[in-house]
């Protein structure tokens, strides 16, 4: 088997999950019996928890020198503690699992980012069309859940995310043990300095400031679009037509991600991605007709898909890789965790008191993720920031 055709397998089993757990994981806790403020307490908490927890196994993977065997071993836990779903009631216990759960289970998406750039850069792998069939899950998990849940109890979306995760586990183990194996485990002192270096250095930051900025834009459409269509009058099959339709646009993009990361690269890539940014939720903002909004959606190609190839290209160029999985890790807990995290707690309010309108913050947003790339552009040459070691360590052997 091909070693696209193992990692595309990975990513199609691995967006199972989120594909069941995004759209419906919020019905379930409903159906549970836990108020609104319970369950965005679950939600926000869980974005949250990565923060700390993703950096630290990819630091694990990163010094063991082995990510696969890491991988693995996060999957099977995440089958573990998502079982419990199945068993537990009432908020307290729900929470703590839900916790556990996403302390663990998004901690293997960054790792697996790492791997398949690593195999982009040494043996040409389009990237783009492996990635490309996670969102092609996503969408067929979304659809049959939704399809289940039409005639089941909200209890079957508990055994679908079970199921999702031990499909994940089966996929996983395809990953290719000589793509994730680095050259030995990395001593921990010099590990933690690394980690330190690269952290803290301003263009690092800044990227990941600005990439995680231009995903956050994405805060009032993830946690109110489908209200505000619903407001708007559009029935459900509508906003269903709506959500697939930046989810399309997403697949189009990664299958010609190829072409289009040789030829903008990771800085412009984040620069089309947050101009994309501006005109998209400025238009939203508006309530266009729908055939206006369609296009607006379509954009989502761009407002997502390119800041995340921007993203893990320059994660590929700027780390060395010893650091990738960490640094990978770091933008990842930065973007989903504490950027989207606070966006989507400071725009509650907000867009209760705006309603739509609130999308024109989000485009403000925009405006200064696409400073701050243009920033990035000024001061990055598109070198690595953390000089690798090799031929000291190869001189020491």
């Amino acid at each position: 088997m091909s070693l696209a055709i193992r990692l595309a397998t990975v990513y199609g089993t691995m967006f199972l999950f989120t594909g069941v757990y995004l759209p419906f994981f919020p019905v379930w806790l409903k159906s549970e019996g836990l108020a609104p403020t319970e369950i965005s307490l679950v939600v926000a908490l869980s974005l949250f928890l990565r923060i700390v927890v993703s950096p630290f196994f990819a630091a694990v993977a990163d010094r063991l020198g082995d990510r696969r065997r890491v991988i693995l071993w996060l999957a099977w836990v995440s089958l573990a503690v998502g079982a419990l779903f199945l068993l537990v009631e009432g908020f307290g216990p729900i929470l703590l699992v839900s916790l556990v759960l996403n302390a663990v289970f998004p901690s293997i998406g960054p790792l697996v980012e790492t791997i398949s750039m690593r195999a982009r850069i040494d043996h040409g792998m389009n990237y783009g069309r492996v990635r490309l069939w996670g969102s092609i899950t996503f969408v067929g998990a979304s659809v049959g859940a939704g399809w289940l849940l039409e005639w089941n109890p909200p209890s079957i979306i508990a055994v679908c995310l079970v199921a999702a995760l031990a499909f994940n586990i089966a996929g996983l183990w395809l990953l290719p043990r000589e793509v994730g194996r680095l050259r030995k485990p990395v001593p921990s002192g010099r590990q933690f300095a690394d980690v330190l270096q690269i952290g803290r250095h301003p263009v690092f930051i800044l990227f990941v400031l600005t990439a995680s900025l231009t995903q956050a834009t994405h805060a009032v459409y993830y946690a109110f679009g489908s209200l505000a269509w619903q407001l708007q009058g559009y029935s459900d099959s509508v906003i269903g037509l709506l959500w697939a339709t930046g989810v399309l646009a997403e697949i189009v993009l990664f299958y010609i991600s190829g072409p289009l990361m040789a030829r903008f690269g990771a800085v412009r890539l984040l620069m089309l991605a947050a101009a994309a940014a501006i005109l998209r939720w400025t238009v939203t903002a508006l309530s266009p007709p729908l055939a206006l909004l369609f296009v607006m959606q379509a954009l989502h190609g761009l407002t997502f898909g390119a800041a995340h190839l921007g993203a893990v290209q320059f994660v590929a160029q700027a780390a060395p890789p010893r650091l990738a999985a960490t640094a990978q890790s770091l933008y990842a807990a930065m973007a989903s965790g504490v950027m989207m995290g606070l966006v989507t707690i400071g725009m509650g309010p907000i867009y209760e008191r705006l309603g739509p309108y609130a999308y024109f913050v989000m485009a403000g947003a925009g405006a200064v993720a696409l400073a701050g790339a243009v920033l990035v552009a000024m001061c990055w040459n598109g070198d690595v920031l953390v000089p690798e070691e090799e031929q000291e360590e190869e001189n020491g052997n």
